[in-house]
């Protein structure tokens, strides 16, 4: 036979296989499919599932999801693809596989992103996480955050100098100007390199790392893609194994700078010790995520430079590409609210005395004493990931039956766990498309249905780097409003404000706001 029939009669083995081992599958759900089949939920079609509804691209994929919260009961089966899957949106279900040990694993949609991030710890399975998120829990304490706010005030001060081009002109896109600082400050929190990426305004990495995920997005939605044989010779697959090679390497050269430089030290100190004059036997650069890492893997058969790699990539795509994201949504909600910006702004009035608004004599005083009083600040930040939170999705597996009460997840099943269904149901959460913040208020919060907030995920796997997140946003967001007064020129309501599913969720349409010197008189005319 011909290369081309031999293809096709491969393809439609590979199809009428996939068949029979999804009917199989579904044949074997009887406690799951009993419950399902009460729940009315959207129309399964055969072999692939729910993948009918994320045709048309990111945007239709995020409205459908969105759709699905509001049109159908919270928590139903489906499947997609091979997958059979348990979605719910149900504060006390999500409680239940969050904390449950029988759902610790990710699901095999984050496979898809191994050939990047390895076992890292957002892809990595339960037995390997759990070793290494002890390993890396420490470079994340209190002590090692607050040495990190002189780069999240260093590299913010950059930025506000940056949008000063558009002062008083049209409206502008911010992500562009978030996304370079965000990536500068987790190079030199992460990493401790200075990228400069915004002085340089251009980072092959941050568009390299942009690619990847969109890919990996595609794919998960997509289950003609998911045989590797078939992945790896589409464009997408072949663009996604050039850029992973990029990210690779470039995380590869700092490992190995980094191992010279601590080598050198050690040399140094050892001279010194014997009465040698050494120069530089000391070094004053604050330890950072992949010194820690590389210090542990010297003594540690369980980190290689591969493993150290896997964590640092994970880290970069975790830190610089959420918190831009989250960062642009909190400066729409600012210039959309004039009320909330104000409040916000007077209460840096109050932290900084007088008018908050600084010129350019100097970097603006941000300590994390200043930080831990921005209580209004960190509930406009909360309640913009109310509305938009990052992972409006999370996906588990099933490793045994789970009992929810009033349905059992079989072993082997997908629980796609409906963050944004949960965060914008107003059985939890009154008028939930009004943006207020004092939702989080203590005393408000505490009578909240526990795990009906959940925008770092929650229990033993929850976000890793929270703190970090919040302590940055409030620090770029803080220098923002020092300096300039926000506005939109059309306020568009937070329902119709148009989203996207790229593995996390973003913008469609780039956020673009205008600028205003900020004086004693900020308010636009």
């Amino acid at each position: 036979m011909d290369p081309l029939t031999v293809a096709i009669c491969t393809l439609a083995c590979f199809i009428l296989y996939n068949v029979i081992k999804v009917a199989v599958k579904l044949l074997k759900m009887g406690p799951f499919s009993d419950y399902a089949s009460k729940s009315d939920g959207p129309q399964s079609m055969p072999i692939i599932g729910l993948a009918y509804l994320f045709i048309g691209g990111a945007e239709a994929t995020m409205k459908n999801i969105i759709e699905m919260g509001k049109t159908y009961p919270p928590s139903f089966q489906t499947s997609l693809g091979k997958f059979s899957i348990f979605a719910t949106g149900i504060p006390g279900q999500l409680k239940a596989v969050l904390l449950s040990s029988k759902t610790i694993e990710k699901n095999e949609f984050y496979d898809f992103g191994r050939p990047w991030l390895g076992n890292g710890i957002f892809t990595a399975p339960a037995s390997i996480w759990e070793v290494h998120r002890k390993l890396i829990q420490p470079s994340f304490n209190s002590i090692v955050l607050k040495s990190f706010i002189e780069i999240f005030s260093a590299q913010s001060f950059i930025l506000v100098k940056k949008m000063e081009r558009h002062l008083d002109g049209p409206e502008f896109e911010i992500h562009e100007y978030l996304s370079l600082c965000t990536l500068d400050v987790i190079c030199g929190t992460a990493m401790g390199i200075n990228l400069e990426a915004q002085t340089k305004e251009n980072c092959h990495y941050g568009k390299a790392a942009h690619a990847v995920i969109a890919g990996v997005t595609k794919r998960v939605l997509s289950p003609w893609l998911y045989p590797d044989f078939i992945f790896n010779r589409t464009r997408l697959g072949k663009d996604q194994e050039k850029n992973i090679k990029f990210l690779h390497g470039f995380v590869d050269n700092v490992i190995r700078e980094k191992k010279e430089r601590i080598s050198q030290r050690t040399s140094q100190r050892e001279l010194a010790k014997n009465g040698q004059n050494a120069a530089d036997s000391s070094s004053t650069d604050p330890e950072v995520l992949i010194d820690n890492l590389i210090k542990l893997s010297t003594h540690n058969q369980i980190l290689t430079d591969e493993t150290v790699r896997e964590q640092v990539d994970t880290i970069m795509v975790a830190g610089s590409d959420t918190t831009s994201i989250v960062g642009s949504f909190v400066i729409l909600m600012l210039a959309s609210q004039p009320g909330v910006q104000e409040k916000a702004y007077q209460e840096l009035c109050d932290i900084f005395g007088g008018d908050a608004a600084y010129d350019d004599s100097g970097e603006p005083p941000v300590t994390s004493e200043v930080l831990r009083r921005m209580t209004y600040m960190e509930r406009v930040i909360k309640e913009t990931m109310r509305l938009f939170p990052i992972g409006p999705l999370l996906f588990r597996k099933a490793t045994d039956d789970l009992d929810l009460g009033n349905c059992t997840v079989p072993k082997g099943s997908t629980v796609a766990l409906n963050i944004i269904g949960v965060h914008r149901n107003e059985k939890y959460w009154p008028d939930p498309y009004k943006f207020d913040p004092d939702r989080f208020l203590p005393e408000r919060f505490a009578e909240q249905e526990p795990f009906s907030y959940l925008p770092f995920s929650g229990g033993p796997r929850n976000c890793i780097g929270s703190k970090y997140a919040m302590m940055f946003i409030k620090t770029f967001t803080a220098m923002i409003l020092r300096r300039y007064v926000l506005a939109v020129d059309k306020v568009i309501p937070v329902e119709d404000v148009r989203l996207k599913m790229e593995f996390m969720m973003t913008p469609a349409v780039p956020i673009a706001i205008r600028i205003k010197k900020r004086t004693q008189e900020h308010k636009f005319s």
